[in-house]
């Protein structure tokens, strides 16, 4: 078949101010031109003004109406641009990956799927899905051709699979296992037949509810999922009615919601630190490793995540487009100018897409099989070399690396496996194929069924035709929210978590939700709704926690537990309300419950702004973190607290633990979250199928590894003039603490690597510079160096330092990415740490970007170490020597033995 080559095209959207921007007093830091090929972006950086240009295929403003910004875009100019071509694709038989990119609240779900209503407002994918079925509804009087569509949901959160179009009670706890197909892997999950553009719509609906149910029970990162809608076209045509074959176009449509690319701060996050894992970035991170490897023309690495291996017929076989949402705000440039990078990098890659039309489907199916068999082989036959020929080096010897090893018995074992599904996806395949429409429409119906008593009671009614007090689920994300609707039509209605013995009329199982958790009392005589907390339930009425029977108006935001934000609505008692002229959004209920935690506290002061936001955000995941450690009986307990570390308010985690008392940046108990979480999943999984559940001595609430002591900053404005520097900056704790000083040297290298001495004329360098400018353009190479720490004398308890086995992590530039180094480890446990004359040489060209490094940037030096064992019973050791003795005190250690100084176990 026919192969078209074309490069990804790449398309920026900007939107509006959020209200959060708005009240931080962002300003517009972007604008964009339409250009004879093509469109540009600008970012500006609030900083310094400098402008940055992009180009790319589209530029779309939809921030402002005013041709200073760009020309304006709407949902129909965005639909004209994009999705006209992805509906042609669709029709020809070309796979198409719509995916949109960028952080969380930039708008990419808009772009995608819009808002179902008004039509107006609909986004690309529900256009698109539209125009399909209107091609169908023209052929349905043609007997020569028959049609038909279907589509499957899916989420990845965690490396996890989930079915968004199953009732949640029936995902497996690990999730659901991708299977082979012909081009990569697919998900084994339910793909529901669609009769008509309705069918499509219910489908979307179902999973957004299923989302905002799970977002609210379980993830306390909902917005770091992945959502992957696939979308099957089949079109069968005969030439004549007796004709034996007919020609079959098959097309799959695939919109990619990928999670928000929130680029991680440097602590906890570097080198080393890495290995603890951030299961959140893991497929983004994977995503940009595979993007990397298509745009150089090398063999991407597919299987590093779940969601490069079901994108990789997407990016392999395909017309792949690509929507990057940025925020305009100067307080995102950050992260936006992070996504245009992104953007720039995709645009590079080139990939091959045919047309999937076949005459006799059967055999076609057969033929994808034996391909599939083909390449497992082939993947088994290359790990054999591998393991092979690996661990030997230069001089030969040294045997199989044991890591290919295992790897290679981990393929055989999944090729058994993949063998036996082959078989049964051809079986079923080849069965779905002979279904005629009344079968189809039964399968349809069934799948239909079972979402009605998915959602714990929410009713499957349109706001505007429920005319009974109830509750709207509120959402960060704009299309969750008030997609869940909860009626209080009966004169009680109890909700809580499930219960066998009482199940409740509303049934919440997430965290902090108790059976019997809270009754909600209806009188229609008097138009009077009132919520009743049960015993220790958290229910909290417009941010404040009550505990007594208390009146809901309308508009009132009520949480439950945890993570249950709602909004009461009260059809015909809207003017009894003294909240009736409020529009109540997430942010709104979520500032209104970190306003009430944070009053009276030392944080009281700090709310407001940006600040606000990360401290309500941090009270409210320390607060499930709390929840999770009671539920599995952990010893530990959690507190956000706003210090104030090189000029700039940043939000910690005090930790109280068994093993002592810690702070931890807030990229790792966000890292360490995910994995409470997931064991919490695993907990309640177990408890509700009457199953024994023990807390592995692996868990998240344990933490013997390294800490982050500190960070020294290191400016290299003397590198931009190619002079040597010698420094001491002093090392910061998390918290704002000097810890000690760091000894870093920079130093300027030839183009031979050399380092000097140029007898005494710098002149010999090269490139000599007179100024930065001259560097522009040019390669240059320079050597870091960390030589030691010295810790402060304060920090020592009872003779000892207060951390041993320490290093240091720091990253280098290097175009969009970064060289992450880690000097050797001491181990000595003294106060002058040294580590082994570590020094790294480095080379790159000075173009605009690192040119900017160069005269305004740092390199940041993370220190990290473990805290040294047994500082608090070491002092309560010291023990009065016998008469007689040189020494009158030693110190004894739990074996009996005396040390002349505090011992220390390694």
């Amino acid at each position: 078949m026919a192969e078209e080559e074309g490069a990804v095209q790449v398309a920026v959207r900007m939107r509006i101010f959020n209200q959060r921007e708005k009240d931080a007093g962002a300003d517009r830091v972007i604008r964009m031109t339409r250009e004879e090929v093509g469109s540009k972006t600008f970012i500006r950086n609030p900083d310094t003004d400098e402008e940055k240009e992009f180009k790319f295929d589209y530029s779309f403003n939809s921030h402002a109406n005013d041709p200073n910004v760009g020309p304006y875009a709407t949902q129909d100019s965005v639909f004209d641009d994009l999705g006209r071509p992805v509906l042609m694709s669709a029709l020809e038989g070309r796979n198409v990956c719509l995916f949109a990119y960028g952080q969380t609240g930039a708008g990419k779900s808009f772009s995608m799927l819009g808002k179902s209503e008004p039509q107006t407002q609909q986004g690309i994918i529900p256009r698109t899905c539209r125009e399909i079925f209107k091609v169908m509804d023209k052929d349905k009087g043609n007997p020569l051709i028959s049609s038909e569509v279907a589509i499957q949901v899916v989420e990845i959160y965690c490396e996890q699979i989930n079915d968004l179009l199953a009732d949640r009670k029936t995902w497996p706890p690990a999730g659901f296992k991708p299977k082979m197909t012909k081009d990569g892997f697919a998900c084994d999950t339910i793909t529901k037949p669609c009769m008509n553009y309705e069918d499509i719509e219910q489908a979307f609906s179902f999973a957004d509810k299923n989302r905002s149910v799970g977002s609210h029970a379980l993830n306390p990162e909902s917005s770091r999922a992945h959502t992957i809608y696939q979308i099957t076209y089949q079109r069968k045509s005969k030439i004549s009615a007796d004709a034996k074959q007919c020609e079959t176009v098959t097309t799959r449509l695939n919109l990619v919601d990928l999670a928000g690319s929130e680029r991680m701060e440097s602590a906890g996050t570097s080198g080393q630190m890495l290995k603890e894992g951030n299961a959140i970035n893991l497929s983004l991170t994977a995503l940009g490793n595979t993007i990397k490897a298509l745009s150089e023309g090398k063999r991407a690495q597919f299987r590093e995540s779940k969601l490069t291996l079901l994108l990789q017929s997407s990016m392999t076989n395909g017309k792949v487009i690509m929507i990057a949402a940025v925020s305009p705000a100067s307080i995102c440039y950050d992260e936006s100018i992070s996504t245009l990078r992104f953007a720039e990098r995709i645009k590079m890659v080139k990939i091959k897409a045919k047309k999937n039309v076949t005459l006799d489907p059967v055999a076609e199916i057969k033929k994808e099989m034996e391909e599939m068999r083909k390449r497992m082989q082939d993947e088994i036959d290359d790990l054999r070399k591998g393991g092979a020929s690996g661990g030997g080096g230069g001089g030969g010897g040294g045997g199989a690396d044991p890591e290919l090893v295992e790897e290679l018995k981990r393929a055989l074992e999944e090729q058994k496996e993949n063998e036996r599904q082959l078989k049964a996806d051809m079986e079923r395949r080849v069965k779905e194929m002979a279904e005629d429409d009344t079968h189809r429409v039964a399968r349809a119906a069934k799948i239909t069924e079972q979402w009605k008593t998915a959602l714990g009671g929410a009713t499957t009614q349109k706001a505007a035709d429920v005319k009974v007090p109830h509750l709207l689920n509120l959402n960060e994300d704009p299309r969750l929210a008030e997609t869940l609707i909860y009626t209080v039509e009966k004169p009680t209605v109890a909700a809580g978590r499930a219960n066998k013995d009482s199940p409740p009329d509303l049934e919440f199982n997430g965290m902090g939700i108790v059976k019997n958790h809270c009754t909600f009392h209806y009188s229609a005589d008097k138009g009077e709704v009132f919520l009743e907390p049960g015993a220790n339930a958290r229910c909290c009425v417009n941010g404040v926690p009550v505990t007594e029977r208390t009146a809901l108006k309308h508009n009132y935001r009520v949480w439950l537990g945890n993570n249950y934000a709602f909004r009461f609505a009260f059809p015909g008692q809207e003017e009894k309300s003294d909240a009736k002229d409020l529009h109540p959004d997430y942010l709104m209920a979520e500032s209104e419950i970190s306003k009430h935690a944070s009053a009276g506290s030392e944080n009281e002061s700090a709310v407001g702004g940006e600040l606000g936001h990360q401290l309500s955000e941090a009270l409210k995941k320390v607060e499930q973190a709390n929840i999770i450690c009671g539920d599995l009986s952990r010893e530990a307990t959690f507190a956000p607290k706003i210090i104030k570390n090189r000029g700039k308010d940043t939000v910690v985690v005090n930790v109280t633990l068994p093993q002592g008392q810690l702070v931890w940046p807030w990229d790792k108990f966000a890292n360490r979250l995910v994995d409470m979480v997931k064991l919490w999943q695993s907990w309640q999984y177990a408890v509700s199928n009457d199953q024994a559940f023990v807390v592995p001595d692996d868990n998240p609430f344990v933490d013997t590894g390294y800490q982050l002591v500190g960070e020294a900053v290191v400016w290299l404005q003397s590198l931009s003039n190619m002079i040597d520097l010698d420094t001491n900056p002093s090392v910061l704790s998390p918290v704002g603490q000097p810890e000690g000083s760091l000894h870093v040297q920079i130093v300027p290298l030839d183009k031979d690597g050399g380092e000097g001495p140029w007898e005494g004329d710098r002149e010999a360098l090269d490139p000599f510079v007179d100024s930065p400018e001259d560097l522009k353009n040019k390669e240059i190479q320079f050597a870091v160096r960390v030589k030691k720490m010295n810790f402060d004398v304060d920090i020592k308890k009872g003779g000892l330092p207060k951390y041993r086995d320490v290093f240091v992590s720091y990253s280098v530039q290097n175009g969009d990415d970064d060289d992450v180094v880690d000097t050797p480890h001491d181990t000595t446990g003294s106060i002058e740490v040294k580590f082994g004359d570590h020094s790294r040489k480095f080379k790159r060209l000075v173009d605009d970007q690192f040119m900017t490094l160069l005269l305004k940037g740092k390199l940041t030096f993370s220190v990290y170490g473990k805290l040294t064992d047994q500082l608090p019973t070491v002092t309560q050791n010291l023990v009065v020597l016998p008469e007689g003795w040189k020494r009158v005190t030693a110190y004894q250690d739990p074996d009996g033995k005396l040390h002349l100084t505090p011992p220390t176990s390694h």
